[in-house]
């Protein structure tokens, strides 16, 4: 039996030298699952999730005409990944003019805090020269070849960057914006200019011109987690069968001093991989224990986390909800030896009381009853009961990259559980905030039919 493999290649990447011709790259070539003239597909699984872009990138200026090969049709920014390579074609009109061509990507991070300074951090700064007029050394003549009306382009893109002595790996675009005081500004920029000089000449005078346009780029390294979440019915019928892909975070709210009031556990169970794609789902379950009068403080009967109903993302963020779960990011800093740090939202939940929770419909205001917890054991005090919610949490969609550290920026993003009752400068319990921190990315671990908007 005859096995066929793949014949040895240089790659289609050509970079045109200062002559005119080009040189083969040792990168290999891209590839693509249509078939080409002469092919045709035996066997072919699509995924249900991202593929290899096939379209192109158009940019029109008046001289000149960029396109970028590998894009989604009708993208607003040509979007690369890690390891990517910038690769297209340049059109060039009024060729008779035309001296020298040039290409530059170009990455920066700029940071400024109002109390601070401001740093600036060059990420990427690679050149190439697409074509440029040959002279004669000796008599200082031009050559008399015209630029060619298409020029390839060809840049890899690095990823990693240096920063005092120590590498870095690139981060995505990204841009930020705080008017607090202090205020604070990041910008990860990454762009592709293009510079066309040319010569002009006047009777016995010649002098040359120089345009440069530019495009943005969007850079969005893809990450996944190492495994999925492991579900089934619910969350708290899977924590038995698998516990260790369920993590148990614990706190308790505490009482004012002298109240008489017994302090509330909170138990929130999470999954253990820590690891989420912005548009995945993350399951969780939450219980609260304690005395009847405790939990009726927390939430008295007309609250509308006890109503038996499926409620809608972004409920939990809600002024009259005394419980919510929620996503925040913080970006950290760090300039002159001095770190500032900005928290916002960008994630909301919805959640739903599960047995044994027990509410009377029949009562506008509604009654509690006491009930065994969720483990089917009695708690420690007999007169205490246990309520459970299970509910989702997920990204907003406008949130278009995951965290990352690089040097004197991080970026990170953590899962909030907030207990704060109806009226906390009167009651007896003291507002509660549990943060843990986990890492979101853009991928997730299975191939899924929602796509990120980055990704469409």
């Amino acid at each position: 039996m005859s096995v066929t493999v793949l014949p040895p290649y240089s790659s289609c990447a050509l970079s045109t030298n200062a002559a005119g011709t080009s040189d083969s790259s040792s990168l290999p070539p891209t590839y693509s699952t249509a078939p080409s003239d002469g092919e045709e597909t035996v066997a072919f699984t699509p995924r249900a999730g991202a593929t290899n872009p096939t379209g192109t990138f158009k940019r029109d200026w008046p001289q000149a005409t960029l396109i970028l090969k590998d894009q989604e049709e009708g993208t607003r920014l040509p979007t690369y990944g890690r390891g990517g390579r910038v690769i297209g074609e340049l059109g060039v009109k009024n060729l008779e003019t035309v001296s020298r061509v040039t290409v530059k990507l170009f990455g920066q991070m700029n940071l400024s805090v109002a109390d601070s300074g401001s740093a600036s951090v060059i990420l990427v700064s690679e050149s190439r020269i697409l074509w440029k007029q040959l002279q004669n050394d000796q008599t200082g003549a031009t050559s008399e070849l015209k630029c060619p009306s298409l020029l390839p382009i060809h840049i890899p893109i690095p990823q990693t960057y240096e920063l005092h002595g120590k590498l870095w790996r690139l981060p995505p675009s990204y841009e930020a914006t705080f008017l607090g005081i202090p205020a604070l500004f990041v910008r990860c920029l990454y762009t592709l200019s293009i510079t066309v000089t040319r010569t002009r000449s006047y009777r016995l005078a010649s002098w040359t011109t120089s345009k440069t346009y530019v495009t943005m780029l969007n850079y969005r390294p893809r990450t996944r987690p190492h495994r999925p979440i492991i579900m089934l019915d619910s969350v708290f019928a899977s924590i038995k069968p698998v516990p260790d892909d369920w993590q148990q975070l614990m706190a308790n709210m505490h009482s004012r001093p002298k109240s008489g009031m017994k302090h509330i556990e909170c138990h929130l169970f999470i999954p253990s991989i820590q690891t989420f794609a912005l548009t995945e789902v993350i399951p969780f379950h939450l219980q609260l224990c304690s005395s009847l009068a405790s939990l009726q403080e927390l939430l008295p009967p007309s609250s509308p986390q006890l109503k038996l109903r499926n409620s809608k993302w972004g409920d939990c963020l809600q002024k009259d909800h005394s419980i919510r779960v929620y996503i925040v990011r913080q970006v950290l800093v760090e300039i002159n030896g001095r770190r500032r740090f900005r928290t916002f939202t960008i994630g909301s939940s919805k959640m739903w009381p599960v047995p044994p929770v027990v509410h009377n419909g029949a009562s506008s205001h509604g009654t509690w009853k006491d009930y065994d917890s969720a483990s089917g054991e009695a708690g420690a005090d007999t007169d205490d009961i246990c309520l459970d919610w299970q509910g989702e949490v997920k990204c907003w969609p406008e949130v278009n990259s995951g965290g990352f550290s690089v040097g004197n920026l991080v970026v990170k993003d953590f899962l909030i559980l907030a207990l704060v009752p109806p009226n906390p400068r009167s009651c007896s319990l003291i507002p509660l905030q549990l943060s843990h921190a986990i890492r979101l990315v853009t991928d997730s671990w299975v191939d899924v039919d929602s796509l990120h908007p980055g990704d469409t």
